[in-house]
């Protein structure tokens, strides 16, 4: 186990922005209910940068959070009111590589974390989800997935290998309650969903058609699995119930409104509604919510309301 701590004096650096009150609400963004926080890092090796918005609709103005020179695989994951924010950051120079978990506690302090050892083996990506509780953190490396769960006293466990089969693209992690939900592309043509039991054991893969999928990001809210990716710049929407059939992937803009060609997507659940920031090819920032009553909101531009921000990587989290 190695602990990351970091002085907040010397490296939570708030921006200029940061002591006015939080802006008013984009006109395509109504009430909706549940905080989320982005965190974003506008250039290969740059800071943090985080914004919550509000359950009322209104952004908090960008804060420069850790001086991490951050290289990417930015993930996070909110448990107990804590924002836990994994990445991969270069300490002393762009040679040398290590993970770090950051920790946004409930009262906006800032604390490091722990990572799993050894800290220094850098794998192609990372993603994290609320395991019952406990942070499941699964990494790829070629076409192997291997999962860490933290323990209560900061440790985390023997490294478990995801039972996947075939070519692995893009991946994603959710949980619903005890039950680890592990997504990813496969082939060019289809996606699949890969489910760990609380007693250890994984199911069969269940698969649904999606061709040339770039990104998949997931959410579980309420007893559905939410699934988004994207597909020839486009975001695209499908739900594996739980009775495990899946609803078709849809176009989110056919509901949502155009935006221009999509590069990235990340999800979130908040209070059992769905959260999906965009980032387009054009420098855009696009934030939208799938409703309970399965309804989307307008696509809302971020950037009108925050001001434009470069983003290279970026990562949501939300208050189940």
């Amino acid at each position: 186990m190695r602990r990351i701590l970091i002085p907040l004096a010397a490296s939570v650096l708030l921006a200029a922005s940061a002591v006015q009150p939080a802006l008013a609400q984009t006109p395509a963004a109504p009430q909706a209910v549940g905080d989320v926080q982005l965190i974003t890092v506008p250039q290969l090796w740059d800071n943090m940068y985080s914004t919550v918005r509000h359950a009322d609709g209104s952004w908090q103005p960008w804060k420069v959070q850790y001086h991490t020179n951050v290289a990417g695989q930015l993930t996070s994951v909110v448990i107990n009111g804590a924002d836990h924010i994994f990445s991969v950051y270069t300490p002393q120079s762009p040679a040398i590589y290590w993970y770090l978990h950051t920790i946004r506690n409930a009262d906006g302090t800032w604390t490091g974390g722990t990572v799993p050892e050894p800290s220094s083996e850098i794998a192609d990506a990372q993603a994290v989800a609320n395991l019952d509780g406990h942070i499941a953190l699964v990494r790829k490396k070629g076409n192997v997935l291997t999962l860490f769960i933290e323990q209560s006293d900061g440790t985390w466990s023997a490294p478990e290998t995801v039972p996947t089969s075939g070519a692995i693209g893009s991946f994603a992690v959710t949980a619903n309650g005890g039950v680890l939900r592990v997504v990813s592309t496969s082939d060019g043509t289809r996606i699949g969903d890969y489910d760990r039991a609380a007693d250890g054991t994984w199911s069969q893969p269940s698969w649904t058609p999606l061709n040339a999928a770039s990104q998949v990001a997931v959410a579980q809210v309420g007893a559905d699995l939410q699934v988004a990716a994207v597909a020839n710049n486009d975001v695209w929407h499908a739900v594996r119930h739980a009775d495990g059939t899946w609803d078709a992937f849809a176009r989110v803009e056919g509901e949502a409104g155009t935006i221009d060609a999509v590069e990235q997507i990340a999800v979130t659940n908040s209070s059992g509604a769905l959260h999906l920031v965009a980032v387009t090819a054009n420098g855009g920032l696009y934030h939208t919510i799938r409703f309970a009553d399965h309804t989307w909101q307008r696509f809302g531009d971020v950037a009108s309301v925050l001001g434009p921000q470069p983003v290279a990587y970026l990562t949501l989290a939300g208050e189940s």
